[in-house]
């Protein structure tokens, strides 16, 4: 099983994987702003993590006042387990949660086969 770190950069290419594998997506989001990822998964990936990470390196947001400057966006962190082989789309949408509209949206392509890696 392998571990692979994909980010914004990475949307529509292809990235090639086995059934097992970890995706580690990294996407920018200043939270100040109200606008958050949302995910679209297909059920052949699943969540492991999803959490928001501050521009210091704290997960949650939880900083001390006088770390970092006012408004200072971080990234959100998403990890998935590979569980299912195919092509899958994983979309993801920047968007306020009373917008209709997403203000960017971004797609990743998994290429997943079946075969599941040896521990290395």
């Amino acid at each position: 099983m392998s571990h692979v770190r994909l980010a914004q950069a990475d949307a529509g290419e292809t990235t090639e994987l086995r059934v097992g594998d970890t995706v580690e997506l990294r996407l920018p989001e200043a939270r100040i702003s109200g606008y958050q990822w949302r995910w679209q998964l297909p059920d052949a990936v699943h969540v492991v993590v999803d959490e928001y990470v501050s521009g210091d390196g704290h997960s949650g947001g939880e900083v001390a006042r006088g770390e970092q400057p006012p408004g200072q966006g971080g990234v959100r962190r998403l990890a998935l387990d590979i569980v299912g082989a195919g092509r899958h789309l994983v979309r993801a949408e920047l968007k306020r949660p009373w917008e209709r509209e997403p203000r960017r949206s971004v797609t990743f392509v998994l290429s997943i086969t079946g075969d599941i890696r040896p521990n290395e």
